[in-house]
């Protein structure tokens, strides 16, 4: 569902608006997250009619359609094998993680996995000492990984 932003903001009527606006937009355009992202036990329960309100929405808030299809096609689908150096990481307690892409790539450049005990991109966070072992171990795989690519030696953590 699209977010909303009660903020008041002094930009006036051409800016982006609140902090939601930008979001809501890379919504319709890109990233439709309801119901892709639900399993059905998420915060919000999925309900039947919810892709023809968001779509709804975004006609009266930007004069487009969400695409559904849209991260599978951006991401190659299961064409993902032709792509080279990436790393589709997900988290385990990610609520968005129902909508990565699955595919078996058989390209030894593109690695596709999901992480145990990790929320949304906590790969990519700051290290905590309160880290799970599984997102420390994932975060030295993905240097191990990109210092491959780049043909040189991990830095000591």
């Amino acid at each position: 569902a699209l977010q909303h932003d009660t903020t008041p903001t002094s930009a006036g009527p051409h800016s982006l608006g609140g902090i939601y606006l930008p979001w809501n937009y890379q919504a319709c355009t890109e990233l439709i997250l309801e119901p892709l992202t639900s399993d059905g036990l998420g915060f919000y329960p999925e309900e039947d009619n919810e892709v023809k309100e968001v779509t709804a929405a975004c006609r009266a808030l930007f004069n487009t359609e969400p695409r559904p299809q849209w991260m599978k096609i951006s991401t190659g689908g299961p064409n993902v094998k032709y792509l080279s150096n990436l790393i589709l990481s997900n988290g385990e307690k990610d609520p968005w993680k129902v909508g990565r892409v699955e595919a078996d790539t058989h390209n030894p450049s593109v690695h596709n996995f999901v992480i145990e005990d990790s929320a949304h991109h906590q790969d990519l966070r700051f290290s905590h000492p309160l880290d799970a072992p599984t997102v420390t171990r994932a975060k030295a795989l993905e240097k191990q990984i990109i210092c491959g690519w780049l043909n040189i030696t991990a830095p000591e953590s």
